[in-house]
């Protein structure tokens, strides 16, 4: 029996044109949608490349300096982030006074202090230290979530001139409330200085009844006489009173004899020294040296007048264990100076280039630290300097400088005929 033999491959049944057909046709419509995501693909990728192109240039060129960061160290950063890196340190922070060499290690804290939370963000600001017009940063610090979980996003914003204008609103706003509270105790001085012109114009017409009915030559009308020059001194002490606290409108700039305006002030300061003196156990004493024949100068009296009173009243608060007020006036060149020295504590030199800014008081809560900028503003609108400065002896002494004005012509006698 002889073996059986396969077929040629000639005779093995291929597809048929029908099934080739099928075949090629879904190879298009496969091949078409191939095409169709290849080109939706490259449009992403596309819109990809843009987004991540413009994303990074507006980090660049943005203003705040954004880190990502861990409690370690920096992990990416842009390059407004290097720049300010470059700033002088320490900074410190303002809610607990915790200082920072440099921005990264500022980043690091933060960044270490959201990651203690369990959720939410954190911002606080930062100042440097030791720079006389420091720099404020605000940090704010917040988690990462998704794939970059346990990393910070740290955005750190320069804000000086925002906390500046922050300072002079507060500034503006604390001037409002000093004014309405000096316009306050102007009113309430007022009415007190008021009443006691009242009462001394009772008492006078008392002495004035009770003399009618005393032996002039008695031993009781000398106490008549002392108690009348007593009243007619505190009646002359308000109305320097009531001429202090007495507000106008505007200030009229005239011809002021300095003499008669320091004269003035020591009268209405000079009980309060005495009974300070009293009430604290140390010797004050109050010595005024006023030389004749001083030329006038230009200004407001009663303006002139509270600076002086506040010169001397800060003289005996600068001296705890007591000592010496000396007022001086003295025609120096052609102006007129006056000094107010004291021997007390003196002033730090730190101190010295901000002691007539506004709301600047080594007084703690006891100051406003309006007095000396006030009294500055005074004595500059009337064309004159006001200076502070350490007597080598110790304490401080302030020296008020006036140009002298010429003295007024004396009306001519008679007429012409």
């Amino acid at each position: 029996m002889s073996p059986s033999r396969e077929p040629p491959p000639s005779a093995v049944p291929g597809p048929s044109v029908r099934e080739s057909q099928g075949l090629l046709r879904k190879y298009r419509e496969l091949m078409k949608k191939h095409t169709a995501l290849v080109r939706k693909l490259g449009e992403h990728t596309r819109r990809q490349v843009i987004t991540f192109k413009l994303s990074r240039w507006a980090l660049e060129t943005n203003d705040s300096a954004l880190a990502v960061m861990k409690a370690t160290g920096v992990v990416l950063a842009n390059s407004r982030w290097h720049v300010m890196g470059r700033l002088r340190g320490p900074w410190r922070r303002e809610e607990d006074g915790a200082e920072r060499m440099a921005l990264r290690d500022v980043g690091q804290a933060e960044a270490a202090a959201v990651l203690a939370l369990t959720e939410g963000a954190r911002i606080t600001r930062y100042r440097q230290v030791r720079e006389s017009q420091p720099r404020v940063l605000e940090v704010r610090a917040e988690r990462v979530t998704g794939h970059m979980q346990g990393q910070v996003l740290v955005l750190a914003r320069d804000i000086t001139e925002q906390a500046r204008t922050e300072e002079e609103l507060a500034n503006a706003r604390a001037t409002l409330l000093e004014r309405e509270k000096v316009r306050a105790l102007g009113e309430l001085a007022a009415g007190i200085a008021h009443d006691l012109r009242a009462t001394l114009d009772a008492m006078r017409l008392r002495l004035e009844l009770l003399q009618r009915d005393v032996d002039p030559a008695g031993q009781g009308q000398q106490h008549l006489d002392a108690l009348t020059r007593v009243v007619s001194d505190a009646e002359a002490r308000v109305d320097r009173l009531q001429d202090f606290s007495r507000r106008k409108p505007g200030t009229v700039l005239e011809r002021v004899q300095l003499m008669d305006v320091v004269r003035d002030a020591v009268d209405i300061v000079r009980g309060g020294i005495e009974h300070h003196a009293r009430q604290g156990g140390q010797p004050l004493r109050l010595d005024v040296e006023l030389p004749e024949g001083l030329p006038h100068v230009c200004g407001s009296a009663m303006e002139l007048r509270y600076v002086i009173i506040n010169l001397i009243i800060n003289a005996r608060d600068a001296m705890p264990r007591g000592g010496a007020i000396r007022v001086k006036a003295f025609r120096f060149a052609r102006a007129v100076r006056l000094t107010v020295e004291d021997e007390g504590t003196g002033i730090p030199e730190e101190h010295l280039l901000n002691i007539f800014k506004p709301f600047f008081t080594t007084k703690g809560d006891k100051g406003t630290g309006l007095g000396l900028s006030m009294a500055y503003g005074v004595v500059t609108k009337a064309g004159g300097t006001l200076t502070a400065a350490n007597r080598p002896e110790g304490g401080a002494v302030f020296t008020l400088t006036f140009p002298a004005l010429k003295a007024a012509p004396t009306p001519a006698r008679g007429g012409a005929r």
